[in-house]
């Protein structure tokens, strides 16, 4: 006699799909046929086909299967709360052995694969105006965070694999909303000679329209100027307004593994000075947006720091000519 898979009644709630019994869904519904189990092979599979085709759907697969495999191999493990000294937010870390993952926040942390698989089809349906920026932001950070509590709890001190994951997340998902793949380098032609400039993405939509210019970031910390002086550098070359500074971070979370305490670490006087005397940032989007960084949308110079979900929304009118 065959066994049926379980059966997974699922309800939407304002915040995306998610499982009946909550946020948590319950642990057969990683061991369906299909769902991927190992997260690194996936990854690999991934990190081996996004150049081709940043803005293509299998790069969305695969950022998917990812997604799938991390959640499957998080499901069994053991959550450890965090005494958060941020306000008004909640963490906690994956436990294994004696390892510890980085923070996860409680409020923004959806591991549930129909959420993804919803999100998806709003997306390629290009239903945007329907789009919730919280709901959407959720999701994102769950795709990252999943990933990167994996590799916290399996590797020994790897920074570059969560970095560049998160650069093909976030890469793939701008792509696809303005619906071109991005370049890395651009020409520059002085009086003395003819060279290309490294860039981060830059999303060209066409002629008479302000092109993206998109750092990616895990976070900033003291490094944030980099971001300032590459939109100075392409303000110098091609004039200002010509490309939109529209960095997207992950958090500015650190936490104290022995203490178990989570802070954030942000610069806000910095930002400001950069802001007014190295160049104009239009967007600073975050997926855990900071506390003392959402207050500098009610300060002068603006800095308009929003949740990522929100750039879905907004994206045609910030290339509007």
């Amino acid at each position: 006699m065959t066994r049926r898979a379980p059966k997974v009644t699922v309800t939407r709630k304002g915040d995306g799909v998610v499982s009946k019994t909550g946020l948590e869904p319950p642990h057969h519904i990683w061991q369906l046929p299909g769902v991927p189990t190992n997260p690194l092979a996936a990854y690999v599979a991934l990190q081996g086909e996004f150049a081709q085709n940043v803005k293509g759907q299998e790069n969305q697969n695969r950022l998917g299967d990812v997604f799938r495999a991390s959640c499957s191999f998080l499901s069994t493990l053991q959550r450890v709360d965090l005494n958060s000294q941020v306000p008004n937010k909640h963490y906690f870390a994956f436990s294994s052995g004696k390892k510890l993952s980085r923070a996860v926040n409680k409020g923004l942390f959806i591991p549930d694969r129909l959420a993804w698989d919803s999100f998806c089809q709003i997306i390629a349906a290009k239903r945007w105006a329907d789009m919730d920026p919280v709901a959407t932001t959720k999701i994102i950070y769950s795709v990252a965070v999943s990933f990167f509590c994996y590799i916290d709890l399996t590797k020994v001190g790897d920074q570059k694999t969560p970095g560049t994951f998160f650069e093909y997340l976030i890469g793939h998902l701008f792509a696809w909303r303005l619906d071109v793949n991005p370049t890395t380098r651009l020409p520059v032609l002085n009086l003395d000679m003819e060279t290309n400039l490294p860039t981060d993405y830059i999303f060209n939509l066409g002629k008479d329209r302000p092109k993206f210019h998109l750092p990616i970031k895990v976070s900033t910390r003291e490094r944030v100027i980099q971001v300032w002086a590459h939109q100075r550098v392409l303000d110098g070359v091609y004039g200002t307004g010509r490309f939109l500074g529209t960095p997207v971070i992950l958090t500015e979370t650190k936490t104290d593994k022995v203490r178990r305490e989570v802070i954030e670490i942000c610069l806000p006087d910095q930002w400001r000075i950069y802001q007014m005397h190295i160049a104009q940032l239009k967007r600073i989007y975050y997926l855990d947006v900071p506390v003392t960084y959402d207050k500098l949308n009610a300060v002068f110079p603006p800095l308009s720091v929003k949740p990522f979900g929100q750039f879905f929304l907004e994206a045609d009118t910030l290339s509007s000519p």
